[in-house]
């Protein structure tokens, strides 16, 4: 019955927009570069409060937010970690050890019950978070940071039980039947340079391999930069990272980087175009709607996704992310 009234209820949204197809052939059309150009996808992430982050109310809450936002696909955040560790001698690191086979089962369990219903008629792309974002989830950035310098093996081997982990997990949404994945990296943030080649030894080698997993079999896989750990000051060393589309921050060595700066960069598609503090947040539905159309205009002909340089945050008013949807998707001349 849920299924049922997710697909009338998307089919009536996109009667009323004058467009005759479902979300999921409108992000086909994009990926393959067939959609029109005048209307641009949308999509806008938000954490949701702690009693949806599992089970029926995870599900519940992401399918909400999907239809009464307009969104043009399902992206499902990722809210599972492996729990606060304490290290203060080396022996502590024991602690960390190789994740359980079911350790992921009750994401899974919101992922399978979201792509059961919403699938048919919308792409879906769970969150995965890197290795390194779980370790410090885990154990801190300055316990990180210290242990790569005096027992750098300690720290290498957590990273390999989260990623072997992960990889699992990534494998088991496949199998479900996930479109491709959201995935985030840090860990290139300019606080980390006080460490040589830190980025090289402890965070890209396991991003990869994660990611070149999320990207096997998968047409639709979105590359975000985070930058809500710290500042980046170049994202030269991202370029060989896999994804169709790179959602980066607004700001790049205190410079403004905007979505054509990113697309000319990565040479493939950008998403974003509003930074999660400005307009979105704290402006009104008029000054969203006028940004997005000079946004649409500055970009005419180019492909893109409009969104958030990250999650947008929770107090967020729902009016305006569904203005910035709405806008999206139409034209307006602007003298």
């Amino acid at each position: 019955m849920k299924r049922l009234l997710f697909t009338l209820f998307c089919f009536a949204t996109l009667a009323q927009a004058q467009i005759p197809t479902n979300k999921r052939e409108i992000m086909q059309q994009f990926l393959s570069g067939t959609l029109d150009e005048e209307y641009v996808p949308a999509a806008f992430f938000m954490h949701f409060g702690k009693d949806a982050r599992i089970g029926e109310k995870a599900i519940d809450a992401h399918l909400r937010y999907f239809l009464s936002t307009g969104m043009d696909f399902v992206k499902i955040q990722f809210e599972q970690g492996y729990g606060r560790i304490r290290i203060d001698k080396s022996e502590d690191w024991k602690q960390i050890k190789p994740l359980p086979a079911d350790f992921f089962t009750p994401t899974l369990e919101i992922v399978k019950g979201i792509y059961d219903i919403a699938g048919a008629n919308a792409m879906i792309l769970p969150t995965v978070y890197s290795p390194f974002q779980m370790l410090i989830q885990s154990v801190g950035a300055k316990t990180v940071m210290a242990y790569a310098q005096t027992e750098p093996e300690r720290v290498k081997k957590a990273l390999e039980y989260f990623t072997e982990a992960i990889i699992r997990y990534v494998i088991a949404c496949k199998n479900i039947g996930v479109d491709g994945f959201y995935t985030p990296t840090q860990g290139g943030e300019s606080k980390f340079y006080i460490i040589p080649g830190f980025f090289e030894t402890f965070v890209k080698p396991y991003d990869i391999r994660v990611m070149q997993e999320c990207n096997d079999g998968t047409l639709f896989n979105i590359l975000h930069i985070c930058d809500y750990e710290g500042k980046y000051d170049d994202l030269t060393r991202f370029v060989s990272y896999p994804g169709q589309i790179i959602n980066a921050p607004c700001e790049v060595a205190d410079q403004t980087f905007s979505l054509q700066a990113c697309e000319q960069l990565f040479k493939r598609p950008a998403m974003g175009g509003l930074y999660r503090k400005g307009v979105i947040l704290e402006g009104s539905s008029d000054e969203v709607a006028k940004e997005i159309y000079e946004l649409k205009k500055s970009l005419k002909g180019k492909r893109f996704i409009l969104g958030s340089d990250c999650t947008i945050l929770s107090q967020t008013p729902m009016d305006n992310i569904r203005t910035a949807i709405k806008t999206s998707h139409h034209t307006r001349n602007i003298e």
